[in-house]
C-alpha cells in the first residue's frame, strides 16, 4: 500500500509517502506556507524524490487536528482534492493520536497537550494497554493549571514551552522537544493500519476537529455584537 500523508495541524507541518510498511520519504512544509499551492508543489517534490508516481498512491491521508485553523484547512483541501483527481480514498486522523505515537514503546501513560491559544490547551490522555495506546479521556480544551495527570505520565506537545511551570508536576514527565510536533509519516503509517483494518470514510464526510470556534470569529463577533 502507498501512503501520501499531509499533516498541517501545527507551526511545522509536513508531508510524507509510505509505501509497503515503511517510510519512503518524509519533508517539512516551510513554516511560512500559507497557501495550498505550496503544499502540493512539496508534495510533488516528495514523489520525485521517492521516484513514487501520484498515480501509484492508493490512500491519501490528512490530519484531522485541533490545531491551527488555517494550517488545517490548507491540509483538508489539499487532501480532499488530491484524493477527488486520483479517485482514491481519504482517511483523517485526529492530530493528537498522531502526536500521542511520538512516545516511546515504554510509556505507559501519555498525555498530549497542544497550544490552543488564550492560556489553553488542546489536551488528550492515552494509556497503552496491549502494547498499543489508547484514549482514556476526551479531546478537550483545558487551562494547564487545572490538568490532572497519573503519576507516570509523560507529555508531549508545545504546550510544554508555554507552560513549563504549570506542567512540572512529581511523578510527571516532560518530553523533549523533538517529540512535541505531531509528523506526517507516522500519521501515513496509522492511516494505513487503519485503512487494512477496514475503516472507510466518505471523502465529503471528512471534517476537522476544531472543539472550538476560531478566535478571529469570536473576534469580529464581538466587534460587531448589538448592544
Amino acid at each position: 500500500m502507498v501512503v501520501l500523508a499531509i499533516e498541517t495541524s501545527s507551526r511545522l507541518g509536513s508531508v510524507a509517502l509510505w509505501r509497503d510498511g515503511g517510510l519512503v520519504g518524509e519533508r517539512a512544509l516551510p513554516q511560512s506556507m500559507n497557501h495550498g499551492a505550496l503544499l502540493f508543489t512539496e508534495a510533488q517534490q516528495l514523489h520525485a524524490e521517492a521516484g513514487v508516481p501520484a498515480s501509484a498512491l492508493d490512500l491519501v491521508a490528512v490530519s484531522l487536528g485541533p490545531g491551527s485553523y488555517t494550517g488545517l484547512r490548507i491540509g483538508l483541501t489539499a487532501a480532499r482534492t488530491a484524493a477527488f483527481v486520483l479517485q482514491r480514498p481519504l482517511l483523517g486522523v485526529p492530530s493528537l493520536d498522531v502526536l500521542a505515537e511520538n512516545a516511546p514503546a515504554d510509556a505507559a501513560r501519555v498525555a498530549v497537550l497542544l497550544d490552543a491559544k488564550r492560556g489553553q490547551v488542546y489536551a488528550c490522555g492515552y494509556e497503552r494497554r496491549g502494547g498499543r495506546l489508547e484514549r482514556v479521556t476526551p479531546y478537550h480544551v483545558a487551562w494547564p493549571e487545572a490538568l490532572e495527570f497519573r503519576e507516570g505520565t509523560l507529555v508531549l506537545g508545545d504546550a510544554i514551552l508555554l507552560y513549563p511551570g504549570e506542567l512540572t508536576r512529581p511523578g510527571v514527565a516532560l518530553a523533549a522537544p523533538d517529540l512535541w510536533v505531531p509528523r506526517a509519516g507516522v500519521l501515513a503509517q496509522m492511516a494505513a493500519q487503519q485503512f487494512a483494518a477496514g475503516e472507510r470514510q466518505e471523502l465529503h464526510a471528512v471534517e476537522i476537529i476544531y472543539l472550538r470556534r476560531p478566535e478571529a470569529e469570536e473576534v469580529w463577533e464581538r466587534r460587531h455584537r448589538k448592544l
